[in-house]
């Protein structure tokens, strides 16, 4: 019997490959990219590192990258979510 050539051939659906890690490059500029928004008198970058590591003891996995990660998720629902509005 030969195939139908108007229908597509059956899509496989699979689990995209999520990668948790943020490079120190990255991490690096968001911080910097912080400092530099914000006032910046002495002790801000202490205290930025501070927030950095407080927020990463709050996720699950304890980590800086997973709070970046949730943080960049969050930030994308939220535009994702103006589209309908």
């Amino acid at each position: 019997m030969e195939q139908n050539k108007n229908f597509p051939p059956k899509l496989r659906v699979v689990d995209a490959k999520v990668s948790w890690e943020v490079g120190d490059e990255l991490v690096n500029a968001v911080i910097t990219a912080a400092v530099w928004s914000t006032e910046r008198k002495q002790g801000t970058w202490r205290k930025m590192i501070q927030a950095i590591n407080q927020g990463a003891a709050r996720t699950k996995e304890g980590t800086v990258n997973a709070f970046l990660f949730r943080a960049m998720i969050d930030r994308l629902l939220e535009e994702f979510h103006a589209l309908d509005t």
